[in-house]
């Protein structure tokens, strides 16, 4: 396997070829490998359902409130409003109705910027999508890339050069049942625009992970690059980072464990076929019950037939449709069906997105009885300590838990809160990178959870 060398900056172009294909900036050289987008397949049944925007996102849109974050489209090829051409025509219009409910949601302080193509795609895909680049980021999961818009959250400023774009999407300007409406009710015969839009921005947003088939060895690559950067380590995403499999005996492993699943190997290409796959994200688990939500496996081909099958843009990178289809989580599931519309990603999405690295419009999601807003946790990133100060707090008595991103408790510490406020130290010998900190008040077994940063 080829070693490549990467930059002080871990830049990956990707660039628009019908799909995508990858491109590595190295120190020695560029290669290119096809990396797939996700693809939303037309439909072939009909599920009657609507999910309207939280009610939070509809009074901002309402009131024309200030958004938490800046979407900048750059719209090619979109058809102008046929009554009138200085308007954008309706298919511009649906679209910017998914941009403003994302603006609502995510809270950034750099401009995210889409690439949004209105081009023939064929008689079977109503859109694709893709980030632009990844990157890794300071202080982030080691050797771990983010989706570009959501590194350049995190880091504060542009990584990829001055207003360059960081989502790439595509819709198919030859399907004629598309739905333009912002209301939430296409005819049984019509395919929601609004809903196609919003999976496909969630997607370019990070809801990504790296996959690819290598058909001439049945085997799945989950790095990017279908390289090995060096002799034990690739770059999964930081969606990768949260996937769980089983071992033999059901217990649950990171899918980036390689003494149990090689990379590559048909051990991995079973498991990314399989039902077994879970998110250990606290935060996505806490919104779905405290049980870790499912992610889609493989696709049955043909329905009914027993046989599964990865499939490049639809399996892995989504919520399991079985489970979620109809659900307030169902937007980030790998099929729309006509007649549905679903205008808001749901908690499950939205805390997954935050132990990702967003940061919500609305503040953190609770994983529990007691908010994060009556949790300050100072500072962050920390060093060799952290402060805990917790509003009518007093002096209870608190389990501390501090959680790696390969789900290790590295710390686990009970201690008495002195006017409602609690310290850890001694942690400088701790690994720079992405933590979830577990607040327990062992008086109400109350609980919260949020993510914390080492540098």
């Amino acid at each position: 396997m080829k070693k490549t060398t990467f930059k002080k900056v871990h830049l990956i172009a990707l660039f628009f070829i019908c799909l995508f294909s990858i491109s590595f900036s190295t120190a020695q050289e560029t290669e290119q490998n096809e990396v797939p987008a996700c693809i939303m397949p037309v439909p072939t049944d009909v599920n009657r359902v609507y999910i309207p925007p939280r009610d939070a996102v509809q009074e901002r849109l309402a009131s024309r409130g200030t958004s938490c974050s800046n979407i900048i489209v750059n719209y090619i090829n979109f058809p102008v409003n046929p009554s009138n051409p200085s308007e954008p025509g309706p298919e511009q219009v649906a679209f910017q109705f998914a941009v403003d409910i994302w603006e609502t949601l995510l809270d950034s302080p750099v401009p995210i910027r889409i690439d949004a193509n209105w081009v023939g795609l064929g008689a079977g895909v109503l859109g694709s999508a893709a980030p632009a680049y990844f990157a890794t980021v300071p202080g982030g999961a080691t050797s771990t890339l983010y989706a570009g818009a959501l590194a350049e959250s995190i880091v504060g400023f542009e990584l990829n050069g001055f207003n360059s774009t960081d989502i790439v999407c595509n819709f198919n300007s030859q399907f004629s049942n598309w739905y333009f409406g912002t209301d939430g009710n296409p005819a049984f015969f019509e395919v929601d625009f609004v809903s196609v839009v919003l999976h496909e921005l969630g997607h370019g947003l990070g809801v990504a992970g790296f996959g690819i088939e290598l058909n001439d060895m049945g085997y799945i690559r989950r790095d990017i690059s279908g390289q090995t950067v060096s002799a034990t380590s690739s770059f999964p995403s930081i969606w990768d980072q949260f996937i769980d499999s089983e071992d033999i005996f059901a217990n649950p492993v990171s899918i980036l464990d390689e003494s149990q699943f090689p990379d590559p190997s048909a051990i991995m290409l079973a498991q990314f076929e399989s039902d077994n796959l879970t998110c250990n994200s606290p935060i996505a688990v806490a919104q779905n019950g405290g049980v870790p939500p499912a992610t889609q496996g493989g696709i049955e081909t043909p329905p009914g037939s027993g046989n599964f099958e990865f499939r490049q843009g639809s399996s892995y990178s989504h919520w399991d449709e079985d489970t979620f289809n109809g659900t307030p989580t169902a937007l980030m599931t790998p099929f729309l069906s006509n007649g549905e519309a679903i205008h808001d990603p749901g908690n499950v999405t939205l805390g997954f997105m935050e132990d990702m690295g967003w940061v919500l419009c609305q503040g953190s999601l609770s994983t529990e009885d007691f908010t994060a807003n009556e949790v300050k946790i100072s500072p962050n990133p920390f060093r060799s300590r952290i402060d805990i100060s917790i509003a009518n707090g007093f002096n209870d008595t608190y389990k501390v838990d501090l959680i790696d991103i390969n789900g290790r408790n590295v710390l686990s510490q009970t201690k008495t809160a002195i006017n409602g406020a609690l310290e850890i130290d001694r942690l400088e010998n701790l690994g720079d990178g992405l933590y979830f900190i577990t607040i327990t008040n062992q008086n109400s077994n109350q609980s919260v959870t949020t993510k914390l940063i080492k540098n």
